[in-house]
């Protein structure tokens, strides 16, 4: 059996088609008789497009349609029927949907005067079709509720394409890893060896690297400050036993060395390399 998707494709392989006979009536009196050459097509479009895709036994549950009223009583025999109320539309109506059209409004089943097939829900209340005779020509249209009678869902096979919760859970399988022992965080306790990195905790993993790179800042402003202040008494100490001390030489002096011991640093943080990509 075929999917939505599958009679979908077979519906928008005919967009365009028009005039009679056509294709699709020629097939629909093969099977039935001649008088459907140049009969209204609407519903033939519909039967054609569940053989091309394989979904009669979904489509046709009572065999090949080209009466509206009758194909109609078929979903709601399944209880598959919705009423065409904009809130139905929106709520019920699924792209392969068979969707039926009165002209005059109502929602009645015996008044029916087309059908035609969802191909997408724009969610307030109106679809996007593809319609057999539609002024004799196999096309797309908008419709609403003013028109929509009513509609049902066949029940397709389900579509191989994954869900979006499958395809989620496999970004986030990609996107997780293990900690090494070897890096740098590793070593100063922010991250544990074989702790797994992924999504759900990026933002607290990275809290915790701005936090402690903080504190070491921190730390560093601290001792510098306490140095500075260490210096500066220093100074005032040497100042006062010996007036004939140069304070501005020995500033000078003290300020090189400290330029030249703090040039001799090298901060290095440990970046360990590359995860090997996984399939």
């Amino acid at each position: 059996m075929g999917t939505a998707a599958d009679m979908l494709a077979a519906a928008r392989a005919d967009l365009g088609m028009s005039g009679r006979p056509n294709p699709i009536t020629r097939e629909y009196a093969s099977r039935h008789g001649e008088e459907f050459l140049d009969a209204p097509w609407c519903d033939m479009s519909i039967t054609h497009w569940a053989h091309e895709s394989d979904n009669v036994d979904a489509v046709l549950p009572a065999g090949d349609r080209a009466y509206t009223v009758w194909h109609a009583q078929d979903g709601q025999r399944l209880g598959l029927w919705h009423a065409g109320t904009a809130e139905n539309i929106r709520r019920y109506a699924r792209p392969g949907a068979i969707v039926f059209f009165d002209w005059d409004g109502t929602n009645t089943i015996g008044a029916i005067d087309h059908v035609g097939l969802i191909e997408r829900n724009l969610g307030d209340g109106r679809v996007v079709t593809i319609e057999g005779n539609t002024a004799d020509t196999c096309a797309r249209r908008v419709r609403g509720p003013s028109v929509i009678a009513g509609f049902w869902n066949p029940d397709y096979e389900e579509d191989d394409m994954p869900t979006a919760k499958e395809i989620a859970d496999a970004v986030y399988e990609r996107l997780t890893h293990e900690v090494p022992d070897d890096v740098w965080a590793a070593r100063e306790g922010i991250l544990t060896p074989g702790q797994r990195i992924d999504p759900k905790t990026a933002f607290r993993q990275i809290w915790a690297y701005s936090k402690v790179g903080y504190q070491r800042g921190a730390e560093v402003l601290a001792l510098l400050q306490a140095q500075t202040a260490a210096i500066d008494a220093l100074v005032d100490a040497l100042a006062g036993r010996d007036s004939a001390v140069d304070v501005e030489a020995l500033v000078e002096r003290i300020r090189t060395e400290i330029e030249t011991a703090v040039e001799s640093v090298t901060v290095r943080l440990d970046v360990p390399d590359p995860a090997p990509e996984r399939g």
